[in-house]
């Protein structure tokens, strides 16, 4: 995997980010992500979660998050900053299923565990690689960090662009399509049915031409990457920064990730 030397193993507190519990009938809660999320929650269970996104009906990424089933609660992990983003689209769609959306009180814990590594019983895995997988927990009593090294979130952040996975923040909402960032691969399942944005997003991916896309950069200066557009943050470990570069597809071939 490229850039794996980089990935940096343990657990850290994710105080940017928010679980949000969508509050009904285990089924009624399934049948309204299915209709409006790009991942196939039927697929997810304890200890198996997903990464996911939610578009618009153009296939405009609105914003991105984890799926989690956990202690017989349907949870939604998002950062702070596109809370408000899920909240104002999902609340439309609440009470035709009887469901509601309630922010929880509760620490968010990220781990990047080497492939095979165990995890806690409270623990779900929502992103894999050959060699490390990442993972979410809600910790209610401070002790899932017990016995491992201390992440940085910049290290978490770093570890999920060496994985493939490029979000979006806040000012990026609405203008980039799920191909344009290999979420594609990650975030969208294409077998699961309708979901909004779907159509489009399905012709991209069976009768598109990529013309651009998005690939993780390391480097040491702005002025490396100066030719793209970054999605998301920066992330500067010491003197190396890594970035998430959006451009045309031939724009890397002199690139070295």
């Amino acid at each position: 995997m490229l850039n794996s030397k980089f990935i940096k193993y343990g657990a850290v507190n994710l105080e940017d980010s928010t679980a949000i519990h969508l509050n009904g009938d285990f089924d009624s809660v399934l049948s309204l992500l299915q209709g409006q999320v790009t991942s196939d929650c039927t697929l997810i269970k304890e200890q198996l979660g997903q990464i996911s996104s939610l578009c618009n009906e153009k296939g405009f990424i609105l914003c991105n998050f984890e799926v989690i089933f956990d202690q017989s609660k349907w949870l939604i992990i998002i950062e702070n900053g596109l809370k408000d983003v899920f909240l104002n689209e999902i609340t439309k769609f609440l009470p035709f299923y009887k469901v509601s959306a309630e922010p929880l009180n509760s620490k968010v814990i990220g781990f990047t565990r080497k492939k095979g590594q165990a995890m806690l019983p409270n623990e779900h895995l929502v992103l894999s690689s050959d060699i490390a997988y990442l993972s979410l927990s809600i910790d209610k009593n401070n002790k899932s960090q017990d016995n491992l090294d201390i992440l940085s979130t910049e290290n978490w952040a770093i570890n999920r662009k060496i994985m493939g996975d490029h979000q979006i923040e806040l000012e990026e909402t609405g203008k980039y399509r799920p191909h344009e960032l290999g979420q594609h691969n990650t975030r969208v399942s294409f077998t699961k049915g309708c979901f909004k944005g779907q159509e489009i997003i399905a012709r991209m991916e069976y009768l598109g031409k990529l013309k651009k896309e998005t690939r993780l950069i390391v480097h040491s200066n702005q002025i490396e990457v100066s030719e793209f557009i970054i999605i998301g943050k920066s992330y500067k470990i010491q003197e190396t920064i890594f970035s998430s570069c959006f451009g045309k597809i031939d724009s890397f071939s002199n690139k070295i990730n």
